[in-house]
């Protein structure tokens, strides 16, 4: 019997019998793994990757990186060239420093403003008790770099101890004489302006801050006055205005 010869797959003309396709690369089992052929942009996969989370991103890329060396080689050129940028440039972060003091000042002057004469005698010793929980914060900053610098920042700058000044000259005589007559626990605020005072001593910050403590023991009164220079003038027992400060006593 006769038998028809197969048929026999039409070549192409690079040779192969069969034409494969994208797909065919990435689901023909035991071939080696290429990368798939590019195509034009799918407007419709952009944006629904742009629904994707950034993690599940990341992990596809990672999954794509680790099967498709082209796709690696592209991953690994993007984070040399990201590299290249970062260490060509030098940043200098001296400006956020002054904000920084720019910020801390200005709180310190908004807790004051609001601790004026006209206020709730509470308000002024809540105003008093937080200037004093930071000033104690400061004094302990020294067991690193960056809490030494913000140290070093108040041995010349005296707008916390201005600021303390302001509000305790706001006092009643007898709002000034309840704190100071009140020794009764570590808890009250008088023990606690002491020991700051010694912390600043220690920790040679926050030269002002006696002043403070003369003004609630004396029961004196500190206006407001601008920056002057009288060096003709040298009365121990005057408050200072300090360098950038509010206050001198009249």
């Amino acid at each position: 019997m006769d038998t028809q010869p197969a048929k026999r797959s039409r070549a192409n003309s690079a040779g192969d019998s069969h034409v494969r396709t994208q797909e065919d690369a990435l689901t023909v089992a035991g071939e080696d793994k290429t990368t798939p052929v590019a195509s034009a942009p799918n407007i419709d996969i952009r944006t629904d990757i742009k629904c994707l989370d950034a993690e599940t991103i990341e992990n596809i890329l990672i999954a794509a990186a680790n099967t498709y060396p082209a796709i690696n080689a592209v991953v690994q050129s993007a984070i040399e060239k990201r590299r290249e940028k970062e260490q060509s440039r030098i940043i200098y972060f001296d400006h956020y420093s002054s904000a920084i003091w720019k910020e801390i000042n200005v709180r310190y002057r908004h807790i004051a403003e609001q601790c004026g004469p006209m206020a709730n005698p509470k308000t002024r010793y809540n105003g008093l008790s937080v200037l004093r929980k930071i000033g104690k914060t400061i004094c302990l900053s020294s067991n690193d770099v960056l809490r030494h610098e913000v140290q070093l920042w108040f041995q010349w700058d005296t707008t916390l101890e201005d600021c303390m000044l302001k509000i305790v000259s706001a006092m009643s005589p007898k709002e000034r004489s309840d704190i100071t007559g009140d020794d009764s626990s570590d808890q009250a605020l008088w023990p606690k302006l002491e020991e700051l005072e010694g912390l600043a001593e220690k920790h040679f910050v926050f030269k002002g801050f006696s002043k403070v403590m003369e003004l609630l023991l004396e029961g004196g009164e500190v206006q407001y006055v601008d920056d002057v220079d009288d060096e003709d003038e040298d009365d121990d027992d005057a408050v200072p205005s300090y360098d950038g400060g509010f206050f001198a006593s009249k």
